[in-house]
């Protein structure tokens, strides 16, 4: 009995490295198609956006309004520092409504909660990144009310809040921000790509299970 249930422990865990490391060579592809898209699209110009032809990664230009009020959205620079990035949302002239990431800061200031006055902000262009709207990952907080920031944007709850549709991609502005000129910005994507690393991993570790069980099984024969 001890023998089988051994015997069928190692064939499972077998199966479970193999699969682990099939599954990152897919998910190397895939990377490699994202990374592939995006280098693409840093090589093309700024196209006006077409919202029948929304694509991830698109490098765009928008005209429209910037509503008043803006949003905080936490997050740590690349060098790990404690920051937000400034979301506002933009109203196109036919009426659709897009977040903007328009840089980043270092702390809340009263300042950046308004575009005011309107006038400043009406019929502007933004260039930028298409990207799609990520929902909430594990770990990160629920956004609390009490606070001004939010730990990640909730495109539902905000479209409830303002009583409009905002469409599911954010534009991560690329081009110099004319309203709040010390903005830094944080356009520059990069995606690292470690999975043959890990397919290799979880396959050496498979086989050199398997050799230990075929070398057990010869040995106690």
């Amino acid at each position: 009995m001890k023998k089988t249930i051994f015997n069928l422990f190692s064939f499972i865990i077998i199966i479970l490295l193999f699969s682990l490391g099939t599954w990152q060579l897919y998910r190397l592809q895939w990377k490699e198609n994202i990374i592939s898209k995006i280098e693409l699209s840093s090589k093309l110009p700024p196209t006006s956006l077409d919202v029948n032809n929304m694509e991830e990664f698109k490098k765009i230009k928008i005209k429209g309004n910037l509503l008043l009020k803006n949003y905080f959205l936490y997050q740590l620079n690349e060098k790990g520092n404690y920051g937000f990035n400034l979301i506002s949302v933009l109203q196109t002239d036919n009426s659709n409504f897009f977040l903007v990431k328009r840089g980043w800061l270092p702390k809340i200031e009263k300042k950046y909660e308004e575009n005011y006055p309107l006038e400043i902000v009406s019929n502007v262009e933004i260039e930028g990144v298409l990207h799609l709207a990520k929902p909430k990952r594990n770990f990160v907080p629920e956004n609390n009310d009490k606070e001004k920031f939010f730990y990640y944007l909730d495109i539902n709850q905000l479209s409830k809040s303002l009583n409009i549709k905002l469409a599911p991609y954010l534009i991560e502005q690329s081009s110099s921000d004319k309203y709040f000129i010390n903005l830094k910005n944080t356009s520059r994507i990069n995606i690292t790509n470690n999975h043959l690393q890990y397919a290799i991993t979880w396959y050496v570790l498979g086989f050199c299970i398997l050799i230990a069980f075929w070398f057990l099984k010869k040995r106690y024969k």
